[in-house]
């Protein structure tokens, strides 16, 4: 009985607003349609309760806009930037600071933490799981370290896979398109009413994203996915729930007359596993217990020719990460509602590319979080966060948050929320030693962690508005905000013998005799800046369709002790994304996709990418019985041909069109 309950109100996205539904039944009646938000503050509610700024990305958004990749989706969200390059996985930043790694945004699936140990980003491509298998994702636009911690920096991304329990009976998509796009897949879903629901999905892809252009890179790449999920109502207050998955295949990538990154392929392999233990006491008061398991396994390797010398590399590297964490809510008094929680975390890492050494390298983590609610008036609602953590490279971190709701009636709220929120330095800002090894000497240096990095900092401020108007039949959510980043960490260029670059502040690795050059890459507190912005969306629902449309402004400058000149160029002046999805007769349905952003730069490995204006179109067809989801649609993406990518002049991002099949068995 409690999961159907649940799975009700998930899908019915009930926001609970006691001392409002007593006041308009149509009022109440018209919130049960608007989906309540997990992630602001780990507790579903109303986005109008919700401490911090919340997009969600729902199904129908997912389903029109015609993405086929995970990190795609992200487009549709305000001040959120989205690019892909052929040297590394595809990169996402909020308001600025983007760079080839993508380690200041928290990634979660299903509330399980998916950033990666070694540098921290998100390995998009390689994710266990397909856009088929998500049911909606909810973003928080900001720092929201009081609730999930440090590295929630710039914001997170919760993406919520499809319940068992809301579907069944078996689904078998194909996708096929230029170039040899490709990408097949099924899911088998368990019937309803036994004790265990169950899905198992599979899937495989080819993909080439990046042609060589001018001689530059060039990326392709083979997956191959499984997922499993399992619930259990093992009592009337509590379920188990299992979720298993892994990602294997190869990437094909390099440059065709490349020395150090030839042409080559290098195999990938990613595994999760996550338990989860729910217990229910009341309405109100519910207890959990999880724990969740990635590894991930690449092997790279080859010659490099050199004077002569044939030097061998393997960029081979497993890593590897251990969460346990427990939660506990309850509503203490009608106005006073308390969340607290406690993690553990250990990641691993092992490569003799990247530390000179064999040994797995550990790294343990904790921290302790709590959120307290409280309904000073029917109208006024004050939440107080915070995350209190020990890292291994920062040791103890405070993230606070005050945030105060204020209803301006049935259907709309002011929010004010400032806080302060961390990120951490990564296993490799703090212990990398990456060298070229040939005859038992150190021949070249790469990223090469040096002196101490402090853990980066920002400060948080802004005033939204969120609200619901009935007679439009409109979804409003807008706020203007200021974020102040402090100590952020960049990489520079030092040399160990020699003129040029400044000296390292270190000594070069013990048998070091330098036949590649005597420099390396070190990690530095680049000062900071400061990014002051407005964003607004808008979600219309009509007779004729419904049009999504998004606007963001930013202004960057410098902040306290900045340095690198580049960082105030990371965040486009402007963007806009327009989501049109109109019904046609016959079950036929268009929709048109459009995404602007004005130039930008990338920083490292990136660089300037000028102001662009991109197009998708899909055309769907529905057939079948009413409700199974059986379809067959024709996807143009970048209608306007190949754009420039993560550099202007390096990479040149290939346009698609393909036609998918989608049939309900």
């Amino acid at each position: 009985m409690r999961r159907t309950i649940l799975a009700a109100l998930v899908m019915m996205g009930v926001g609970a607003r006691p001392a409002l539904a007593m006041e308009d039944a149509d009022a109440s009646l018209f919130f049960d349609e608007m989906p309540a938000v997990l992630t602001a503050s780990r507790l579903a509610q109303s986005p109008l309760d919700a401490p911090a700024p919340v997009t969600v990305i729902d199904r129908e958004m997912i389903e029109s806009s015609g993405f086929t990749e995970v990190h795609e989706l992200l487009r549709l969200v305000p001040g959120f930037v989205v690019a892909d390059w052929p040297d590394g996985p595809p990169v996402v930043a909020n308001h600025g600071l983007g760079d080839a790694r993508g380690r200041r945004v928290k990634v979660l699936i299903d509330g399980r933490t998916i950033n990666n140990p070694l540098w921290g980003d998100v390995y998009w491509n390689d994710l266990p799981i397909r856009v088929d298998d998500i049911e909606r994702i909810e973003v928080i636009r900001g720092p929201n370290g009081a609730a999930y911690g440090a590295n929630a920096f710039q914001g997170v991304v919760n993406i919520l896979t499809r319940s068992p329990l809301t579907e069944s009976g078996t689904q078998v998509v194909s996708r096929l398109g230029g170039d040899g796009f490709r990408d097949v897949g099924v899911r088998l879903n368990s019937e309803a009413g036994g004790r265990v629901d169950w899905r198992l999905s599979a899937s495989r892809r080819h993909v080439e994203t990046f042609k060589s252009y001018e001689g530059q890179s060039s990326e392709s790449f083979d997956r191959n996915v499984l997922n499993a999920q399992a619930y259990a109502q093992i009592s009337e207050h509590d379920e188990l729930r299992l979720q298993a998955g892994v990602s294997a295949g190869y990437d094909e990538r390099g440059y065709p007359k490349g020395v150090f990154s030839p042409l080559r392929d290098e195999r990938v392999q990613e595994n999760y596993l996550h338990l989860a233990w729910q217990h229910s006491f009341s309405v109100d008061s519910e207890f959990s217990l999880s724990y969740a398991h990635q590894g991930r396994s690449e092997r790279a390797g080859w010659d490099v020719n050199w004077q002569g010398a044939v030097i061998p590399v393997d960029k081979s590297v497993d890593t590897s990460r251990d969460d346990l964490e427990v939660q506990l809510n309850h509503r203490f008094l009608p106005d006073l509602h308390l969340l607290w929680g406690a993690g553990l975390r250990q990641d691993t890492a092992r490569s003799m590319h990247y530390f000179l050494s064999d040994a797995t390298i550990r790294d343990t983590q904790w921290q302790v979080f709590g959120s307290l609610t409280w309904t000073v008036l029917p109208q006024l609602h004050v939440n107080l966060g915070g995350t209190l953590e020990d890292h291994a490279y920062s040791h103890f971190l405070f993230s606070p948050r005050l945030a105060v709701n204020y209803d301006l009636g049935a259907f709309s709220a002011l929010r004010f929320s400032t806080g302060i929120a961390h990120r951490a330095p990564s296993m490799m800002e703090s212990r990398a030693r990456e060298g070229y090894v040939y005859q038992g000497q150190v021949v070249r240096t790469g990223y090469f962690a040096g002196p101490y990095v402090a853990p980066e900092k920002v400060r948080h401020l802004e005033l939204g508005y969120v609200a619901r108007i009935p007679s439009l039949g409109v979804d409003i959510d807008a706020r203007v905000f200021r974020e102040d980043y402090r100590g952020y960490i960049d990489d520079e260029t030092c040399r160990f013998l020699g003129k040029g670059e400044p000296a390292c502040p270190f000594a070069p690795p013990p048998n070091y005799a330098p036949l590649i050059g005597y420099t390396a890459y070190t990690f530095i507190n680049q000062g900071g800046i400061v990014v002051k912005g407005v964003e607004a969306r808008a979600d219309w629902r009509m007779d004729w369709g419904r049009v999504i449309l998004s606007q963001t402004f930013m202004n960057v400058r410098e902040g306290e002790g900045y340095i690198e000149r580049d960082a105030v160029n990371s965040a486009p002046s402007s963007m806009t994304s327009l989501l049109v999805i109109k019904p046609l007769p016959q079950r036929w349905k268009l929709s048109v996709g459009y995404y602007h952003q004005d130039r930008m730069m990338w920083l490292n490995d990136g660089d300037y990418v000028p102001s662009r204006n991109l197009f998708d179109i899909k055309l769907a067809k529905a057939f079948g019985a009413p409700g199974e989801d059986s379809e067959f649609s024709i996807t143009a993406q970048s209608v306007g041909g190949a754009y420039p990518e993560f550099s202007m002049n390096k990479f040149q991002h290939v346009p698609r069109v393909f036609a998918t099949l989608k049939l309900a068995l």
